[in-house]
């Protein structure tokens, strides 16, 4: 069995609540409050700084060219989706630059991002690679589910433009991209390292649905 197999195995009973959050499902529905949303985008903007500072210092960890390269594809794409997607949505949504200064990290996210960099201290690259593939793999999923269940409601919703994001093919072929390159470097490993990348997997999912919870205000 493949890692990424064992992994989605491990984390699917995880996933399918975070699917049914409320603050995912009322924006599958439309009937999500703005200021949740808000609350949210910026929240969400600070995750992705972290995701990127994360992103780096697993690149930092490797010589391997072509690791490398997908390392820096992918730190490229996230810059973009932050700088050039994320910040202008959130400014065109009346996010000043001094709400967002003004604005405290939610302990949600600083736990799971604290979790993920001791992860790679202790534990090295592929404990990195799998904790962020986690979050990438889940929001596909999140997406994926909620189009099949909602669809008629998400064609009516505001946050419509979210699932479109998820649900693209080019999102689909990046992350499987990760899949295939965590499984290439994870190829050889014993059933000790296995089982610790599983646990790791794991956990982030634990603190996704934590998360969903604290943006929403629960």
């Amino acid at each position: 069995m493949k890692l990424s197999e064992r992994l989605y195995h491990g984390a699917i009973e995880l996933w399918r609540v975070a699917a049914g959050k409320p603050f995912v499902r009322e924006m599958a529905l439309g009937t999500l409050d703005e200021e949740r949303f808000r609350h949210y985008m910026i929240q969400d903007y600070f995750y992705l700084l972290d995701y990127i500072e994360i992103l780096k210092s697993i690149r930092e960890q490797t010589q391997d060219a072509e690791l490398v390269d997908f390392l820096q594809n992918v730190i490229n794409e996230t810059e973009h989706e932050t700088y050039r997607v994320h910040l202008p949505y959130m400014r065109k949504m009346g996010v000043s630059d001094e709400e967002i200064r003004g604005a405290v990290k939610i302990p949600e996210i600083t736990g799971y991002t604290g979790y993920m960099r001791e992860q790679i201290r202790t534990n090295g690259l592929t404990a990195g690679l799998t904790a962020l593939l986690q979050c990438s793999w889940l929001y596909a999923y999140i997406a994926e589910r909620n189009v099949s269940e909602y669809a008629d409601g998400i064609a009516a919703s505001p946050y419509r433009f979210w699932f479109d994001a998820y649900t693209c093919e080019a999102y689909i072929n990046a992350n499987q991209m990760w899949i295939d390159v965590l499984d290439r470097e994870t190829a050889s490993i014993g059933s000790d390292e296995a089982a610790l990348l599983n646990e790791i997997f794991r956990t982030c999912a634990e603190y996704e649905n934590r998360l969903w919870d604290g943006v929403y205000g629960i």
